[in-house]
């Protein structure tokens, strides 16, 4: 009997690939929203440092110039936490996705998987079959001639 084989074995095997892609994009989307949250961070402390600053030239004297600066500068990192926050956001909504279209994939691997498991059952029963065919005929063959020569 000739050798098992799956027919569907490419596909598995494209599937797993395309899957270790999945699994490369995620651990790369989960760098990017590490770095983003450490940008957050970083800004946040910036803005914290800036607006010490602006109370303690506050309570002491500023000129005005100096204020309106301060102030835009202060909306300015609040504008730039704001955009990587909506950063940050996105990027959650993509892992989540990716991370649906990972179990979706292993779904469909598992399935395939089975489908092999279970084709290989039948191949293993028919070989297992075809020798106990082989060894009946076999002892047959040995009682017959067996009797021809007594």
């Amino acid at each position: 009997m000739k050798k098992f084989s799956f027919s569907l074995e490419k596909v598995l095997e494209i599937k797993k690939q395309i899957i270790e892609n999945l699994k490369a994009e995620l651990s790369s989307l989960n760098s990017e929203l590490t770095a983003t949250e450490l940008e957050i961070r970083g800004l946040k402390a910036k803005y914290s440092e800036v607006e010490t600053e602006f109370n303690e030239k506050s309570s002491v004297v500023i000129s005005v110039g100096e204020m309106s600066y301060y102030k835009m500068y202060m909306s300015g990192i609040l504008k730039k936490i704001e955009l990587k926050e909506e950063e940050k956001a996105n990027l959650v909504k993509k892992i989540e996705d990716k991370r649906q279209e990972i179990i979706s994939k292993n779904i469909e691997i598992s399935s395939f998987e089975k489908l092999k498991e279970k084709e290989l059952e039948k191949y293993n029963s028919a070989l297992l079959k075809n020798e106990e065919l082989f060894i009946e005929e076999f002892v047959s063959n040995k009682t017959i001639s067996a009797g021809y020569y007594v």
